[in-house]
């Protein structure tokens, strides 16, 4: 990628983690933990469609069937051993800069769409591509996964949609969902003392407002964002700037799950509950969890991820070919099902070598 190992990654799960550790302080637990917004997945009683799997040949389903039942739609049962969080980053402003004109959700894309996994034994994350072209509940047709963040109106909110979606994909059920504004990103890095990111050469990108020299920086928020959302990162060679090879939405996929497990291990760095208490303010106002996450349950998950390191968290990958649609859309296909990618994690011991792929 013509740069050294690249410290970098990840938009909404440091941002998420973060605000979720806040609760082990009072200060927190009475007016940060207020401040979060909250949404309610309400998933229908009979589902609108059935996931919309390609066919045999390669090519994505042009209509679903209706299905009355969550095993029609291939879930899983509720497993008490396994916990599903949808971490969720929506690239909702243009100008990132002027952090008061950012309102609420509805009607942004999903710039960011991770699911984390967690077992009794260890923890992994799934970093699905915002192309990826889904089953979507609403028209029973397919659609990016990215627009469906903004949902159909009054008949479902968009996180309640793409819920929906992953759960299809990944064929287990969602328990917890989390949104975070690219806003909040900014001041969750900035609250924690920067992001550090290594790169062989000097850095560009003039759409994501994105400089950096060669050498590591210890980026601010709005910097460490800059690397995350650039699609045409350039470098300075001895010859003028070229674009970085692999540069693409996928290799932004990569930054972005990296910096997740990296935030992740920084979580048992904090050095007193104020640092904690400190960060999560910065983000609170820019985060919306699901109406049944509790304060509780947070805190219990931050526990948990603190002390995880990059070696112990799984990265799982979603191997995808191109295709273009009937309408001409170029969008991403998986050419491995997604949900034996996760139950090779969930059972490791009925995985097939082929369908348990690392990042």
């Amino acid at each position: 990628m013509g740069s050294s190992r690249l410290r970098k990654r990840w938009i909404i799960g440091g941002a998420l983690l973060v605000v979720l550790i806040m609760g082990v302080t009072v200060a927190f637990a009475a007016s940060t933990w207020s401040e979060v917004k909250r949404v309610t997945i309400d998933r229908p009683t009979e589902p609108a469609s059935a996931s919309a799997a390609p066919a045999d040949d390669g090519e994505p389903g042009q209509e679903t069937e209706e299905s009355a039942s969550e095993a029609e739609l291939g879930l899983a049962a509720a497993n008490d051993d396994l916990d599903v969080f949808l971490l969720v980053g929506s690239d909702s402003r243009d100008d990132l800069d002027d952090l008061d004109g950012f309102g609420e959700f509805p009607g942004d894309r999903a710039d960011v769409v991770i699911v984390l996994l967690r077992t009794e034994t260890g923890a992994a994350v799934l970093s699905l591509p915002r192309d990826l072209w889904v089953a979507d509940a609403c028209t029973g047709r397919e659609a990016r996964i990215n627009g469906m963040l903004e949902g159909c109106g009054e008949k479902m909110n968009g996180p309640t949609l793409l819920t929906l979606a992953v759960e299809n994909l990944i064929g287990q059920t969602v328990d917890h969902f989390a949104l975070i504004d690219l806003a909040g990103f900014q001041g969750a890095v900035d609250a924690i003392g920067g992001y550090e990111i290594c790169v062989e050469l000097p850095v560009r990108d003039v759409r994501a407002n994105l400089e950096l020299p060669a050498g590591c920086t210890m980026a601010s928020g709005d910097q460490a964002l800059a690397w995350l959302r650039s699609r045409s990162t350039q470098e300075l060679t001895e010859t003028g700037w070229r674009t970085m090879s692999g540069v693409s939405d996928l290799a932004r996929n990569d930054r972005q799950r990296e910096f997740l497990i990296d935030m992740m291990a920084s979580l048992s760095s904090f050095s007193s509950p104020q640092a904690v208490t400190a960060a999560a303010q910065a983000v609170a106002p820019f985060l919306t969890i699901d109406s049944s996450l509790t304060l509780l349950e947070a805190v219990s998950i931050a526990w948990t991820m603190r002390g995880l390191s990059s070696g112990s968290v799984i990265e799982l990958s979603v191997p995808v070919y191109e295709f273009t649609t009937e309408q001409g859309a170029a969008v991403l296909l998986p050419s491995i099902p997604v949900d034996e990618i996760v139950a090779g994690f969930v059972v490791p011991e009925t995985a097939d070598s082929a369908t348990l792929l690392t990042g």
